[in-house]
């Protein structure tokens, strides 16, 4: 029931605190207790809490707008009949009053408001809130009143048949019931039964009455069934609780069952009642159960196993055909056979990023992919991205631009690899699908809530377009929007539902834009933290300017003016003298890494299992161990774990798996193992040089600690 002596609530919404202010002026000198939000979002959270009088609602708010929040107060029947008035400076006068009026609105001012005209309106609305309430408090005063009278005759009615029925009901109850209902006195004798007894024990009902309870429930004991009611038993058993037991039946035989004792007094005397249920087929159930469970977890593993198998087993032959081609390509050459090494090195590149979507995706359905949290440059990101294109669409004559939002931080916190990986792929769909014209980036801050913000970006290009019928499809794994699209521009059908898969991993979502008249438009949101020793943004640039700035994105512009210089001097490790083994049992692998590593000027020992590495490593002291993972006798980890034990720390190597494993938590069994970095198959020459850089410095010693585990 509602009051009228406390001040009456009316909720001011704008996301300016000046208009606040002044709403607040012009309704100050009333009775009213005004309740201020900053947003529709925060407007919606406080109706949860109390009833309002009258609601007066900004249009234009950044996030959630009027439009939007009074869409949303009108669904909800608590909050339904609160009367809304539109406050608005926008110049689309008819337009919003359409608007407004359509989702529910009673009114609609336009900024600057006349304030006596305002003051009026919200009073002539509390007045009609005041009425509604004292007629809805009379209302109920009059149905509580109906309702005592109703209920005292109902009792009079009640007290002349309420023993029959309740002894009707108790019949009716006991007759049909499933389970076995059984009374019996302080003594344990039983007092009554109901028909079930004799389906469920196949004992006469004369042949238990009068019959100690123990006959039917060994267990009850007298003391057992006082101590039960009383909760005092060691199995937690007490009045009204389920417990589990095995009953046996007239001829002997067991079977499982649940039982439900309680007490009452009866004319002064205890008498005990108890439920007894067969559970013997949910027994049966639960131990199916338990073996599909099962079953199913052996399944998963052997899928995780074979996984890594068949990675192990083709990354290891594509190491050595992307490395072998890479090599080859900087040999003097035909043109005709050059040709064919960039056809082979392609086919592979192709191969492998067939593979690589397969086990994502795997990785993905199984729940084992991890988010990482790291501080980056959003606009470094992008700019990595679009660097891995600029061949292609030099050679297309495409024109490729960004544009950010100046209100984003420069730096954030996520899982950049992640966010990178979707770029990655609409980008690329965008630079495969177009033959002329752009492709457009567009990053924007979508909402900002102080701990985290919501970023939206915008992958745009002018492209081949995707057809209405075929947007069911775009996110399905497997799926491609026809046969011959697949033959012409190749994939696997996966990326897209990986790109969904991720982008919610990390509380976002993906949507296509179908009002375009060409080409295709990607729009993604993924929620980020932003970094706090990031730059704050341009506070003073309006929310409703969309303008970003654009312009020719390369990676280069990005860096600042010390990352430019240190990307300029190529870094090349001097020619020095470092003592290194490679341990990989396969010859092609091992052949590749070697030539890797003379490119850099450097020459290693060799070996073909974990124990020959074991042993070379406790009789040479080497600075580094490029370590296979999968080799007979004993594997990577196992040698890298003794290796690690056996010697002093001074003396210790710094160890890199090297490995076609890349399914989930291959890279934390490795750093267990005592190792201190983890590349992936197949291995190139980059790959190989940054690992180097990063561990060793320039003069030929390693660098005094930056050997960390999981740098």
């Amino acid at each position: 029931m509602v009051s009228l002596e406390a001040p009456i609530n009316i909720l001011l919404v704008d996301d300016n605190p000046d208009n606040l202010l002044a709403l607040e002026a012009v309704l100050e000198d009333r009775n009213y207790n005004l309740v201020k939000c900053l947003s529709g979002e925060e407007a919606l959270r406080s109706l949860l809490k109390d009833d309002y009088a009258v609601i007066v609602l900004d249009v234009q708010m950044p996030g959630m707008d009027g439009f939007e929040t009074a869409k949303l107060i009108k669904a909800r029947e608590k909050t339904r009949e609160i009367p809304i008035i539109f406050v608005s400076a926008t110049s689309k006068e008819s337009e919003h009053f359409y608007t407004g009026y359509s989702v529910g609105a009673i009114d609609y001012m336009l900024k600057p408001f006349v304030p006596q005209i305002m003051r009026s309106k919200i009073e002539g609305f509390v007045n009609l809130f005041v009425s509604s309430r004292k007629l809805q408090i009379q209302t109920e005063l009059l149905h509580q009143k109906t309702r005592e009278l109703e209920k005292m005759n109902k009792e009079l009615m009640r007290t002349a048949y309420k023993l029959s029925k309740t002894e009707a009901q108790a019949r009716v109850i006991r007759e049909t019931s499933i389970d076995t209902m059984i009374t019996f006195d302080n003594d344990g004798k039983i007092l009554t039964v109901n028909p079930a007894l004799e389906r469920m024990f196949d004992y006469q009902e004369e042949e238990v009455i009068g019959q100690p309870i123990t006959l039917l429930v060994s267990c009850f004991a007298n003391d057992y069934v006082k101590a039960s009611v009383n909760g005092s038993t060691a199995d937690g058993a007490g009045n009204g609780k389920l417990i589990q037991i095995t009953a046996r039946r007239k001829d002997g035989s067991p079977f499982d069952a649940e039982i439900q004792l309680g007490m009452a007094m009866v004319d002064e005397e205890q008498i005990y009642a108890c439920t007894i249920a067969d559970i013997t087929e949910r027994k049966r159930f639960e131990k199916e159960l338990l073996a599909a469970k099962e079953s199913a977890e052996i399944a998963a593993r052997a899928k995780t196993e074979f996984l890594a198998m068949v990675s192990h087993e083709i990354r290891t032959p594509m190491n050595g055909v992307i490395g072998m081609t890479t090599l080859l390509l900087e040999t003097e050459l035909s043109d005709e056979q050059r040709e064919y090494t960039e056809i082979i090195s392609k086919s592979g590149e192709a191969l492998l990023s067939v593979i690589n979507d397969i086990l994502d995706y795997s990785k993905i359905e199984s729940g084992k992919m991890e988010l990482e949290e790291v501080p980056f440059q959003l606009s470094a990101c992008i700019g990595e991205t679009f660097d891995l294109f600029t061949v292609k669409t030099t050679k297309k004559q495409l024109e490729m631009t960004c544009s950010i939002d100046p209100l984003l931080p420069a730096y954030v916190e996520g899982d950049v690899t992640k966010l990178r990986q979707v770029l990655i792929n609409l980008v690329g769909n965008a630079v495969k699908f177009t033959n002329e014209g752009s492709i457009e980036v567009i990053v924007s801050l979508k909402a900002d809530y102080g701990s985290e913000i919501v970023v939206e970006i915008a992958v745009l290009d002018t492209g081949v377009g995707i057809p209405a019928d075929k947007l069911p499809l775009l996110f399905q794994p497997f799926s491609q929007l026809d046969s011959s699209m697949t033959r012409k521009y190749g994939g696997t059908g996966l990326g897209l539902a990986i790109c969904k898969n991720l982008l919610e991993l990390m509380d976002g979502s993906i949507r296509v834009d179908t009002n375009r008249e060409k080409g295709a438009a990607f729009i993604f949101t993924v929620t980020l933290k932003p970094h706090r020793l990031s730059p704050q943004p341009d506070v003073d640039r309006e929310p409703e300017d969309d303008d970003y700035p654009a312009y020719p994105f390369s990676f280069s512009a990005l860096l600042g003016e010390d990352e430019q210089a240190a990307a300029a001097e190529n870094n090349e490790l001097q020619r020095s003298e470092y003592n290194i083994l490679v341990a990989e049992d396969n010859e092609i692998n091992r052949t590749l890494a070697l030539r890797l590593l003379d490119k850099l000027g450097l020459q290693a020992d060799v070996a073909g299992t974990g124990k020959e590495a074991l042993e070379l490593a406790l009789q040479n002291r080497y600075d580094l161990i490029l370590m296979d993972i999968q080799m007979p006798a004993m594997d990577g980890r196992e040698a890298a774990k003794e290796i690690m034990d056996a010697l002093p720390e001074a003396e210790q190597p710094v160890i890199i798996a090297m490995t076609a494993n890349v399914l989930a938590g291959d890279r934390d069994k490795c750093l267990d193992a005592g190792m201190t970095d983890f590349i992936s198959k197949p291995i190139r020459f980059d790959m190989l040089k940054n690992v180097m850089q990063r561990y060793f410095t320039l003069t030929g010693h390693k660098e005094e600690g930056s050997i960390a585990r999981g740098d």
